[in-house]
């Protein structure tokens, strides 16, 4: 896999399980959100300070700081994920994944961001920051 560009994005983000019968909803001011459903859950991503301080969550886990692997991606490209995971592993940062249409989301503990910055830098890939350029 070549090396890839990954942005940073400031806000921080929370993944929570909402109690049964629960209606919170992601706000749009993120630069991610999500609603994942199976059968037996239901989890979401959505801006930490709104799901810290929602009581319809029974389960809120963060926060979370976003990198998001620039793209467009060609849906034919094979390891993306394993060329920016694996060096995350390796120092050992846990990560939520997500996926778009266009790209791949890798949620990192924003205590983590910082190791996880240095990691994928010396894996040859390049990270810049969503606002200021080069992070």
């Amino acid at each position: 896999m070549k090396n890839l560009t990954l942005r940073v994005h400031g806000q921080r983000l929370a993944v929570t399980a909402p109690k049964a019968g629960a209606e919170p909803k992601p706000g749009l001011s993120a630069p991610l959100t999500a609603e994942l459903n199976t059968a037996g859950s239901r989890t979401l991503v959505l801006d930490y300070e709104q799901a810290a301080g929602d009581s319809g969550n029974s389960n809120c886990q963060g926060p979370f700081r976003v990198l998001e692997v620039v793209g467009p991606l060609d849906f034919e490209l094979t390891g993306v994920l394993a060329s920016v995971l694996n060096p995350l592993a390796e120092a050992g940062i846990s990560v939520f994944t997500l996926a778009t249409f266009e790209t791949d989301w890798i949620l990192v503990p924003a205590g983590s961001l910082a190791a996880a910055v240095h990691a994928l830098r010396a894996a040859e890939h390049t990270v810049v920051d969503h606002a200021e350029g080069e992070h």
